[in-house]
This record gives C-alpha cells, structure tokens and sequence, in this order.
C-alpha cells in the first residue's frame, strides 16, 4: 500500500490569538498553511463590533461626551444653514431632537458604528488581497485575507478597550492612543493638525505591521517588505482621514 502523506495540521485558534501578538509570523504561517476557516475573522469581527458597542454606549450614557457629540452634531447643522442647505428653525429642531433622544441615539449609534465597521473590514480584506495578488504575487483567495486581517483584530479589540478606558478617564470621546493625546485640552476635531494627530493611532500603526508580516509571509517576501506594505497603507489611511473623510462629511 502507498502511504499517504501526513496532512499538515491546522493552527487552533488559541495559537492564532495568542501568536498574533507573540509571533505574528508563526501565527502567519500556520494560517497559510491551514484550511480556510470563516471563523478565523467572523469570530473577531463580533467581538470588535460588541466592544464598539459598548463604546457607543459609553458614550451617550456620559453627559459629557454625550453633549461633545451634540456640539458637534450642532456646529455641522450650522454649517449647512450658513450654506444655505437647510433652514435655521430645521437645524434647530434636529439638535433639539438629539437632545431629547437618549436610546434611541444609541441605537443609531451602534447600528451606524456596526455598519462603518462590517464595511471597513470587507474593503480593507480586498486591498490586501490586491496587494498580494498583483503587488507580491502572492497565493490565496480573498478568504484568506480576510483571515489575514481578521486575525490581526484582536489588536484592535485591545485598542478599543484601551480608547475606552482614555475616554472614561478624560471624559472625552477624542481620548485614544493617538497623537491627539498631546492635544486634547484643546482639541478641534476642524484642525488639520489635530486631525493629523488623531490620525496616527498607535494600536493602528501595529495592527497594520504586523499584517504586513501577514502578507510578507504569504508571499514568501522578506519581513522589511511586510513592514513596508504595512507603514504605506499607515500613511493612505493619514492622509485618507485628514483630508476626504471630512470632505465627506464623515469626520
């Protein structure tokens, strides 16, 4: 009888939490080398968006925070009345409403919060998969990128704690493991410099290295490579966040 050759083992998913923070090339090459699995990236995907939830939460049940959200709500509606879009007496009605809404702009919170995210995720998963497929030549379908990035999630569920935890602490929703950090006495969400540093969150920056090493290692590229995929796209998003997102409207 032909023997046959021992299948190669899949890596659990202990290993992949625990090596994405240890060994993100190990966690890396066990990912490769395994069966596409969806719970690889459906599983931090929920708790990335029952954390933000939370967040969201936390949010409107601080007055504070609460009325920082108003404001801002406020200043955009002012906007649009100085731009002749919409009536004062409509403006006015709609922060009035805001005010009044408690649970239910908590509901549109998370439900827009989820959204952004679900949306986030599924691009982000095709960039890298373009990147490795026409950039590094690399192997793998889409799936696997989505394992790719979805299991560099879990440093964004820490980051996400730790955002919560500046936030409670200052009692501002610009608090994060950011730049911002050195200008949240005074920080206007309208400065470009303020942006700038708001955009250069740390928990970001080493989420996307080490998927960089993710995609280094599915393309059998050097680890400065991955390095460098990772800190290029650092860079888009800076630049994505400081001037489109608030031509959109979105920031």
């Amino acid at each position: 009888m032909e023997e046959q050759a021992p299948s190669t083992p899949t890596i659990s998913f202990g290993d992949i939490i625990m090596n994405v923070f240890a060994s993100p090339s190990e966690a890396f090459e066990g990912i490769r080398t395994s069966p596409t699995r969806a719970s690889v990236w459906v599983v931090p995907l929920i708790v990335v968006m029952l954390f933000s939830s939370c967040f969201v939460w936390m949010i409107f049940s601080d007055e504070t925070m609460k009325n920082q959200v108003i404001d801002s709500q406020r200043e955009r509606m002012q906007e649009q009345v100085a731009a002749g879009k919409i009536p004062q007496d409509r403006a006015d009605q709609t922060v009035e409403q805001m005010e009044k809404a408690g649970g239910m702009m908590i509901a549109f919170g998370i439900v827009g919060a989820i959204f952004m995210i679900v949306i986030t995720f599924f691009v982000a998963g095709l960039i890298f998969w373009l990147i490795g497929k026409f950039g590094l030549k690399a192997v793998g379908g889409y799936g696997k990128y989505l394992e790719l990035w979805g299991a560099t999630q879990w440093i964004g569920v820490l980051g996400i704690i730790v955002t919560m935890l500046l936030a409670m602490a200052f009692s501002s929703m610009y608090a994060s493991p950011s730049g911002a950090l050195a200008v949240l006495g005074s920080f206007n969400p309208k400065d470009m410099t303020h942006r700038l540093l708001s955009s250069i969150n740390f928990f970001l920056i080493w989420q996307l290295v080490v998927a960089g090493l993710g995609m280094a290692k599915y393309s059998g590229k050097s680890v400065g490579t991955g390095v460098g995929v990772g800190l290029g796209l650092m860079i888009v998003w800076i630049l994505f966040s400081v001037f489109a997102l608030p031509a959109l409207g979105l920031s």
